[in-house]
C-alpha cells in the first residue's frame, strides 16, 4: 500500500481524536525540504510556522522563524508546525513550538539520518562555545540523548527515503461537557476555587497543571468576573508575556473592565504599595521562594498558579521548596491540579514524546539520608549521555533545586566544552552537585581589547567583569572556575552537603593549578548569608536589579592561589568604596538594610583624627547642624557599616542613616520617625551609639 493512503487516514485519526503527533524527517536537507510540497504536504496546511532558515523553495510558502523570533507566535494555536535542526536544534524554541500546536496538529522535525545526526555540525554549537573552544570540539552528547529517545520510541512517524514507520496512538479519553466558557470539568472547578478565595477574608490557594490544561486562562476566567462585580485584580509573574492567557481572556470576558486588571512585576509588589482584593501569581515555580513568601504580605488573598512541567520551568522544585514555607505562614492552604488537556487530547502522543526528549517529565524519588557512603563524584558528559537514568537523576536534581532551569541547560549540561559535573552520590543516585564553567586564562591582546571596551567574548563572565567593569586587567593570566550552579536536594538542604560540595572543589582547584573560585547569584539575604559562611568575598555588585527576584547580582571569588590572596584586600576596598559612592545614583534602589552584609567584614574601623571626632561629638552632643556634619557623617557610616547588625541597629535606623546621610535624601524621604525634628534626634542618638564602635571614640 502506498503511503499517501495511510497518511490521509492518520490525518483522519489525528483530526477526529485531537491528538498531536511528531513527525520525524530524515534524509539528505534538500529531500526533507521537498518532503514539505509534496509527499507530507497535505499535513502543513493551515496556519503554522517553520522554525530554521530554509536554504530550498520548498518551505518558501510556510512563514519563517528564528528561535529568537518564537514569542511572536506564543498564544496563538497552529494547525502544524516544521522544525528544521539542519539550521540548528535550540531546546527551549523546540519546547516552546510544541505547545503552540492545536489538537490534530502535527510538528515536523527535519534531521539528517540518525546516525549522520549524531556527528552533525550542529549551527547551535556556536552558542555554547567559549574562548579557546570551537564548534568543531563539541562532541554531540545532546543530539545522541535526542536520537536514543527517538528511536526507541513507538508514538511518532518516521519518514525517510527507505520508507516509513508508522506510529502507535494511545486510546484516548472521552471528555466531559461543561458549560462554557470553561472547557474542561478541571477548569470550571479551579475557577470556582479562585472565586472562592476572593470572597474569604484571608486565604491562599495553590493551582498546579502540566502544560496545556488551560490554567492561566482559568485566571483570566475567574478574574473577568471578579473584575464584573468591582473587584481589584493584581496579576503578577516572572514577565507579563507570561500573562497573556490570562489579560485575553479578560478581554474577551469583559473587556469594559481591561483597564481594571493590573500587572505588577514581583519586584514591583514588594517595593511599591499596592491594593488589591485578590493577587494573583501565575507561573510561580519560575520566581524565588523567599520572593514568593514576600508576596503573601502584600495582600490578604493570594492564588499561586504554577506549571508542573513545562519549558519556562519546573514546578516540582516550587512544590517542595515553597509549600513548607506556605503551610508556616498560611496552615492548611489547598491545592488544586488541572489534569485534563484543554489545547489537546490525552494521552498526547507530542506531548509525551517531546517530555522525554527535553526531560521535562523528571520527577525524583524521596532521598536517601546521608551516610558514610556518601562520596563525591566527577561525572563526565560521556558516562552522562550513555546512563539515561543518571542523567534523568541529576537533571531533576537541577530542576528541583533551581527556579529557572530550562531545557537549554539539558544542552550545556551535555555538551558545553568547559563544564565539570561533581555530585555527592550515595546508592546510586546524586544528593548535591556543583555545576563548574572553567574560564581563563585571557590573552594579553584579548584581555587589553575587553579592557578597553572593544571586545566582549563568548562566555568567561569572572574575568570579563572583573576587567571590564572593575578595571582589574592583572587578572587575565588567572585561571578560574566559575560555580554555574550548585544544587542540593530540598528535603536534605541545611545539613552541610553545599559547603562539603564548596571544600571539595577547592581542594580539586589547588590540585589543578586554579588562581580562584568565583560565583555570581541573586544576592538575596539566604545566599549571601551562605557564600559568607564558605568563605567567598565580594568583589562586584551589579546595578540591575533582577525583576524577578528583585536583587541586585553579586559576584563573589574564593582565593586559591597566593598571588589572588594577596590582590583580594585591593578588590574589596575598591567593591566597598563602588557601593558607597553609587547609593545616590546608579544604587538609589538599593534596599540600606541590605549594606551590612553586602560589606560584611570588609575592613576595621579606622583610628580618627581629632578633627573628626570634634566634629562628630558636636553634632551628636551638642547643636551643630546635620548639613554641617555630612562630611564626617559619612565618614562615621563608611567605617561602621559592616557592624550595624552586631551592633544592634535596626532596619528603621539604617534606612534613616542611608537616606539621609549617605544618600543626602530629605526627611519626607523616610518614614520613620516621622518628621524633620524627630529624625534629627534620632541621628544625633545613633551618631553617638556608632562612635562607641570607633577605637579612638
Amino acid at each position: 500500500m502506498s503511503p499517501q493512503p495511510l497518511l490521509e487516514q492518520l490525518q483522519r485519526q489525528l483530526k477526529q481524536s485531537r491528538q498531536r503527533l511528531l513527525i520525524w524527517v530524515q534524509g539528505e536537507q534538500e529531500w526533507c525540504h521537498r518532503q514539505l510540497e509534496t509527499a507530507l504536504a497535505p499535513l502543513c496546511t493551515g496556519e503554522g510556522v517553520l522554525l530554521g532558515q530554509p536554504l530550498t523553495a520548498a518551505a518558501h510558502d510556510i512563514p519563517c522563524l528564528k528561535a529568537a523570533e518564537l514569542p511572536r507566535v506564543l498564544g496563538t494555536t497552529l494547525d502544524f508546525a516544521v522544525v528544521d535542526a539542519y539550521a540548528g536544534f535550540n531546546p527551549n524554541a523546540f519546547g516552546q513550538l510544541c505547545g503552540t500546536v492545536r489538537g490534530g496538529g502535527v510538528l515536523l522535525l527535519l534531521t539528517p539520518a540518525a546516525d549522520q545526526w549524531r556527528g552533525y555540525a550542529d549551527p547551535e554549537y556556536a552558542s555554547l562555545c567559549v574562548e579557546p573552544h570551537a564548534p568543531t570540539d563539541l562532541e554531540g552528547h545532546f543530539l545522541h540523548h535526542l536520537c536514543s529517545i527517538l528511536e526507541c520510541s513507538d508514538q511518532l512517524l518516521r519518514w525517510s527515503e527507505t520508507g516509513a514507520d508508522w506510529p502507535r496512538l494511545p486510546q484516548t479519553v472521552k471528555p466531559e461537557t461543561v458549560e462554557p466558557p470553561c472547557l474542561s470539568p478541571d477548569q470550571a472547578e479551579a475557577v470556582a476555587r479562585v472565586l472562592a478565595i476572593a470572597n474569604q477574608r484571608r486565604a491562599a490557594l495553590v493551582l498546579t497543571a502540566d502544560r496545556g490544561r488551560g490554567k492561566s486562562a482559568a485566571l483570566g476566567i475567574a478574574a473577568a468576573r471578579l473584575l464584573r462585580q468591582g473587584k481589584r485584580i493584581v496579576l503578577t509573574a516572572p514577565s507579563r508575556a507570561a500573562t497573556g492567557a490570562v489579560f485575553e481572556r479578560v478581554q474577551a470576558l469583559a473587556p469594559d473592565c481591561m483597564p481594571q486588571l493590573l500587572f505588577a512585576s514581583p519586584d514591583e509588589l514588594l517595593h511599591q504599595s499596592v491594593k488589591a482584593d485578590l493577587l494573583l501569581v501565575d507561573e510561580a515555580a519560575a520566581i524565588p521562594t523567599p520572593v514568593l513568601v514576600e508576596l503573601l504580605q502584600c495582600c490578604p488573598r493570594v492564588v499561586f498558579s504554577t506549571t508542573l512541567h513545562g519549558y519556562e520551568g519546573n514546578g516540582q522544585g516550587f512544590a517542595l521548596r515553597f509549600r513548607d514555607q506556605l503551610e508556616q505562614r498560611r496552615p492548611n492552604t489547598p491545592e488544586y491540579r488541572l489534569e485534563t488537556p484543554i489545547r489537546w487530547a490525552g494521552p498526547d502522543p507530542l506531548e509525551q514524546l517531546s517530555n522525554r526528549m527535553l526531560l521535562l517529565d523528571v520527577d525524583t524519588q524521596p532521598p536517601p539520608q546521608p551516610d558514610q557512603s556518601l562520596l563525591l563524584e566527577t561525572i563526565d558528559q560521556t558516562r552522562l549521555s550513555h546512563e539515561p537514568a543518571l542523567l534523568r537523576d541529576l537533571f531533576a536534581l537541577l530542576l528541583l533545586a533551581h527556579y529557572r532551569t530550562t531545557p537549554g541547560d539539558l544542552r550545556i549540561l551535555l555538551d558545553s566544552p568547559n563544564l565539570q559535573i561533581h555530585a555527592l552520590m550515595q546508592q546510586g543516585q546524586p544528593l548535591a552537585c556543583v555545576l563548574v564553567a572553567e574560564e581563563g586564562a585571557l590573552p594579553g591582546a584579548l584581555a587589553q581589547a575587553v579592557w578597553e571596551g572593544r571586545r566582549r567574548p563568548r562566555g568567561h563572565l569572572l574575568p570579563q567583569t572583573l576587567i571590564a567593569q572593575e578595571g582589574w586587567d592583572e587578572v587575565a593570566p588567572w585561571r578560574a572556575w566559575r560555580i554555574m550552579r550548585i544544587a542540593v536536594h530540598p528535603s536534605l538542604q541545611q545539613q552541610g552537603l553545599g559547603a562539603r560540595l564548596l571544600a571539595e572543589l577547592e581542594r580539586m582547584a589547588a590540585v589543578a593549578g586554579v588562581d580562584y573560585l568565583g560565583a555570581s547569584f541573586a544576592a538575596s539575604e539566604s545566599l549571601l548569608a551562605f557564600w559568607h559562611r564558605c568563605g567567598y568575598h565580594p568583589v562586584r555588585l551589579g546595578e540591575q536589579r533582577d525583576p524577578v527576584a528583585g536583587t541586585h547580582a553579586l559576584l563573589v571569588i574564593r582565593p586559591v592561589s597566593d598571588q589572588v590572596s594577596r590582590w583580594l584586600p585591593r578588590a574589596q576596598h575598591w567593591y566597598g568604596q563602588s557601593v558607597l559612592r553609587r547609593l545616590p545614583g546608579a544604587l538609589q534602589d538599593l534596599e540600606p538594610e541590605r549594606l551590612p552584609l553586602l560589606l560584611a567584614g570588609l575592613w576595621q574601623p579606622a583610628v580618627a583624627d581629632e578633627d573628626t571626632l570634634k566634629r562628630l561629638r558636636g553634632f551628636a552632643q551638642a547643636q551643630r547642624t546635620l548639613e554641617s556634619s555630612l562630611l564626617p557623617l559619612s565618614w562615621l557610616l563608611e567605617q561602621t557599616l559592616p557592624c550595624w547588625n552586631q551592633a544592634g541597629i535596626g532596619c528603621d535606623d539604617q534606612r534613616l542613616l542611608c537616606e539621609r546621610i549617605l544618600r543626602q535624601q530629605p526627611a519626607a524621604a523616610v518614614a520613620v520617625p516621622d518628621g524633620k525634628r524627630a529624625q534629627l534626634q534620632q541621628l544625633r542618638n545613633l551618631c553617638n551609639q556608632l562612635l562607641a564602635l570607633l577605637p579612638s571614640a
